[in-house]
């Protein structure tokens, strides 16, 4: 069975303001409808005007992804009656993105990239009663209409849609480095994913958010084309759209042909020539790639390829957050064991990303110091981190609390309960067995959920095993 698979992603850009006015693009705590003006409703008589902002961040994709750069462009008009549209139209970008034939490296695989182009975002539709294809009615929010997008459109070149999820996660990292994207704006990447079986019709699954929701929508599709090529039922060209709870796509509607837009050039916008020294200052501008950074980790930190890959590749400010931890407290291998191995454990497991976490740098640096200076076991560490990303509180203070916590007559009714449950095992080191005692402080390590010094358990369960050999 062959599989084709190409990709349109859709990425909100980091800009203060529309992509041609003046309204914030940031609408965090806004009222519906607020962030709005007769440029972006597409009133009568209003006149865009181009967020240089925009285009220059449309050249550092262009340059990260090694596309040629227009020498000169205009946008179109993209015609379209659709509620998310108020005007009936979008601007964007056909005859002349803004750059083409580029690439992107996804392990031994070379995605073609065949074009980025800067467009405006429609409104956002809120549908109520249903989803989009049976909700009882649906509100419109403007607030995101205009805002400055780069569509990045790829050859079909990809076979699984396991290879399209990695290159949704390198990509983001690359808009993430680049500065162009910023997900705590309320941005989002939302992604088209066309796909076709042997040779056969292409179907469009539209909108989705989320790489792993476009991996199952895409898996999805291969069952459902499969099936009905079984049936000898032919797959008719159309949109569908992925139902993130059921898993499973639906039909939206036939799919339009390029012709069916009606294109034509916006006559209130000039065409933008691109000189060469305007270039080159967004070239020596332009900041440290993902691929390079890792190079640099592994160079200065002196830190393994893989741990480099998982810190770049994560989350761009997990990458921050490792490189100024190893400013303050040095050691760069134990800050990468413990923010890979337990602090990004801890955060998963929260669905946390560092950001937005109450991780700060001076109190991790704070519990890798405990652990250096023996006031905590790394046994005691691995849960007390647990602790520490739930409440950001300082681990210092996590740790004494949890000294206090195990009194010495606590940990002799720990121990003695251990004892009692686990009479066979003492047995054995009364016996001679030494390794029976390793599993009877495990016991209690597990009693205490970790808390207790290892050292410590291991005397009081001496004391107390010796004490019934004397007896």
């Amino acid at each position: 069975m062959g599989v084709m698979i190409g990709l349109e992603v859709h990425c909100q850009l980091n800009t203060e303001s529309k992509l041609f006015c003046g309204d914030s693009s940031d609408h965090r705590g806004k009222e519906p409808n607020e962030c709005t003006c007769p440029i972006c409703l597409g009133y009568p008589g209003s006149k865009p005007v181009i967020n240089k902002k925009a285009i220059e961040h449309g050249m550092r994709i262009a340059m990260a992804l090694s596309c040629r750069i227009a020498d000169e462009m205009f946008f179109s008009r993209k015609t379209y009656f659709y509620p998310d549209m108020s005007k009936n139209y979008q601007i964007t970008q056909y005859e002349i993105p803004l750059c083409s034939n580029g690439y992107l490296t996804v392990g031994e695989l070379k995605v073609r990239i065949r074009r980025v182009h800067i467009e405006e975002d429609p409104a956002r539709l809120q549908h109520v009663g249903g989803d989009i294809t049976n909700a009882e009615y649906t509100l419109i929010d403007y607030n995101r209409s205009g805002i400055a997008l780069a569509e990045i459109v790829t050859e079909p070149d990809f076979t699984t849609p396991k290879q399209a999820r990695q290159f949704l996660e390198i990509l983001l990292s690359i808009l993430e480095h680049l500065g162009v994207y910023d997900s705590e704006k309320e941005a989002t990447i939302r992604c088209d994913a066309n796909i076709s079986l042997d040779g056969g019709e292409r179907v469009e699954v539209k909108n989705i958010t989320g790489f792993e929701n476009v991996e199952k929508a895409l898996n999805f599709e291969i069952i459902r084309q499969n099936g009905m090529k079984r049936m000898e039922v032919v797959v008719q060209r159309e949109t569908r759209h992925f139902d993130a709870e059921a898993g499973n796509t639906k039909s939206l509607r036939k799919k339009e042909y390029e012709e069916d837009y009606g294109y034509i050039f916006d006559p209130d916008l000039p065409t933008i020539r691109v000189t060469a020294g305007w270039l080159e200052s967004i070239k020596k501008t332009q900041p440290e790639l993902p691929d390079q950074r890792v190079l640099r980790f592994v160079k200065d930190y002196k830190i393994g390829d893989y741990d480099a890959h998982v810190l770049v590749y994560t989350d761009k400010n997990l990458a921050d957050f490792y490189e100024l931890c190893c400013r303050k407290y040095g050691k760069p291998e134990v800050v990468a064991k413990w923010t890979m191995n337990y602090l990004l454990k801890s955060l998963n497991w929260r669905r946390e990303r560092i950001n937005n976490s109450k991780v700060r740098i001076d109190t991790f640096v704070e519990f890798l110091r405990l652990i250096e200076s023996g006031k905590i076991t790394e046994r005691f560490a691995k849960e007390l981190i647990k602790e520490y990303v739930d409440t950001g509180e300082s681990p210092a203070m996590l740790a004494e609390k949890g000294a206090q916590e195990l009194s010495d007559s606590d940990l002799d009714v720990v121990v003695e309960k251990v004892l009692q449950e686990n009479r066979k095992a003492a047995d054995e080191f009364r016996s001679g067995k030494e390794d029976a005692l390793k599993f009877l402080i495990g016991r209690a390590l597990a009693a205490t959920q970790k808390r207790a010094d290892p050292n410590r358990l291991r005397d009081m369960l001496l004391k107390h095993l010796n004490a019934s050999i004397a007896q």
